[in-house]
């Protein structure tokens, strides 16, 4: 479920309408881009994502398709070569492998802990209880906001977000964790408060398919 953890942060920027930011000298910049956040209720995109893994020394490219509805929904469809549907509803998150036809159900709760950004997904926490602003900076056509954990424990050691100069949308994210890993996600073709329905926040699969379910309770 390495997966869910690695790309979680983002889910939780794009969902939730928290209070980001610190007084800085960037403030309006901030603000602005604070206030784009509170005007989504859904958002849709493509997206090419790229993870460079420093064991191995190598770095893998994927793209995909995004869909987020406040509060807490989200579907990312993950193309070749390794095909997989991540699927969360609030309550249960599935994570469809269709190569392998298996599908693992858990419940949301069961892969957040009190120390990491996940939790926030849940709706039980602000961002800035986490993290730090490490740096505010412009970079051609992007605002670059750093943010750094507070705690010592989480894997994660930075997540770079990048917004449009022009609209303050967050176009994309790049996150480093401590043992030197990078994945780096940026989206295109941006839809926002378009109506998505309900049922892409629930997974249907072909007969044949084994379902791990974690939700029951011995």
């Amino acid at each position: 479920m390495n997966i869910l953890q690695k790309y979680l942060v983002l889910f939780i920027i794009l969902i939730l309408p928290v209070s980001l930011f610190a007084e800085t000298s960037d403030q309006q910049a901030l603000d602005a881009i604070q206030s784009q956040y509170e005007k989504i209720l859904t958002f849709e995109a493509d997206f090419t994502q790229r993870s460079y893994v420093k064991m191995m020394n190598q770095t893998q490219d994927v793209k995909g398709r995004v869909q987020i509805k406040k509060p807490g929904k989200m579907r990312w469809v993950y193309g070749a070569p390794d095909t997989q549907i991540l699927i969360s509803n609030e309550k249960t998150l599935w994570l469809y492998v269709p190569d392998e036809e298996q599908a693992t159900k858990v419940p949301v709760e069961s892969i957040y802990s009190s120390n990491t950004p996940a939790l926030f997904l849940a709706g039980r926490g602000k961002l800035t209880h986490a993290f730090d602003v490490e740096s505010v900076s412009q970079e051609d056509k992007n605002i670059l906001v750093s943010l750094v954990p507070k705690s010592a424990e989480q894997g994660l050691a930075r997540l770079v977000l990048q917004a449009d100069k022009k609209n303050y949308q967050i176009t994309g994210s790049t996150v480093y964790d401590k043992l030197g890993n990078k994945t780096e996600i940026r989206f295109n073709r941006i839809q926002v408060n378009h109506e998505i329905s309900e049922e892409q926040f629930q997974l249907k699969t072909p007969p044949g398919v084994e379902i791990l379910d974690y939700t029951q309770t011995p």
